[in-house]
């Protein structure tokens, strides 16, 4: 993990070229960046073999080249197996199947979910190309303002805009959680993305919530926090409350809708409003725990290169109006 000011923006370039070489079977363009043809031209005197990338080592490639181009830093963190790992069939934000190389808007892209830090593994996600699209530049409040829209903005719905939003909720205030907005988990989070208290809790009651036993057990995993009889009744009703709305036939995208039932989120307030900061730190230890979460520190997010907006030094962009 490196700090912001110490990525050399050339050697990046330059090992990028290298690994373009070996990684893929393409002749060397004269539209990359001159370090990235100078890596490649070493790799070629070098007589390093070549061979032919798979999906995920081409998107590996073209995600570092567009962050070149662009003067954005790729922690070393983002790596083929992470995106391996990141890997979904289904779009998060529309929700349609993953397609792949077919230059359609349903082709899967990576995407930093945070667009003020560079691209580093906790702020990650697949997504369509269409959805990404969408998203471009757009903040977290920007994405949650056109989700209250009630017409469409560029393709996406309103839901699908609470959706992205709900994906862009963590990273967005990974520095300072307690500022974050309650939102229903309408959507799956990206596995290392970076998640909240609240949506580690919001997931435990998704995936344990739907079957009697895993509801009764994740309710007694979650009674040591509660310090009350009113609050040991209000996470007995938020459990209630989850479970009937996953036993309706649901596939693995609609199952996260329980969160939009209109007594879930109420429900879930009421609860944590019930519970001192104490009660609350255990509720979150829990659902770390259960989740194998580990906790984010100021440490491992100098990867996100916030001071510099995850760009290299002499990259720095003009501040930018908020729409």
């Amino acid at each position: 993990m490196t700090a912001w000011n110490e990525h050399d923006p050339v050697e990046a370039a330059r090992r990028l070229g290298h690994d373009l070489y070996v990684g893929t079977r393409l002749p060397k363009h004269t539209g990359w960046p001159e370090a990235v043809q100078e890596g490649f031209s070493a790799a070629a005197f070098d007589g390093l073999a070549r061979r032919t990338p798979d999906r995920f080592e081409r998107k590996w490639l073209q995600l570092r080249l567009g962050a070149c181009r662009r003067g954005r830093i790729v922690d070393d963190d983002v790596t083929v197996d992470l995106l391996r790992e990141l890997d979904l069939t289904h779009c998060p934000v529309t929700r349609e199947p993953l397609t792949h190389g077919e230059r359609a808007d349903t082709d899967w892209s990576v995407d930093r979910l945070n667009n003020d830090a560079a691209y580093a593994a906790s702020n990650l996600a697949v997504m369509s190309t269409r959805a990404n699209r969408a998203k471009g530049a757009r903040r977290f409040e920007e994405a949650l303002a056109l989700s209250t829209r009630e017409v469409p903005t560029d393709g996406l719905t309103p839901v699908q805009w609470l959706r992205l939003a709900v994906l862009m909720l963590g990273p967005a205030f990974a520095t300072r959680p307690h500022d974050a907005p309650p939102l229903p988990l309408c959507a799956p989070l990206p596995s290392r993305a970076v998640r909240l208290a609240q949506q580690q809790i919001q997931r435990l009651f998704i995936v344990n919530a739907r079957r009697p036993a895993g509801k009764n057990r994740l309710v007694r995993d979650l009674l040591p926090a509660c310090a009350s009889e009113r609050s040991r009744l209000r996470l007995r009703r938020l459990a209630d409350i989850l479970h009937e709305g996953l036993k309706r036939p649901q596939d693995d995208q609609a199952c996260w809708d329980a969160w939009l039932v209109p007594e879930a989120m109420p429900a879930l307030t009421a609860w944590r409003e019930s519970l001192d900061a104490e009660g609350w730190g255990r509720a979150a230890a829990v659902a770390g725990r259960l989740a194998g979460a580990r906790r984010e520190t100021p440490r491992r997010l100098q990867a996100w290169c916030l001071p510099s907006q995850g760009y290299h030094l002499g990259w720095l962009p003009r501040p930018r109006a908020f729409a």
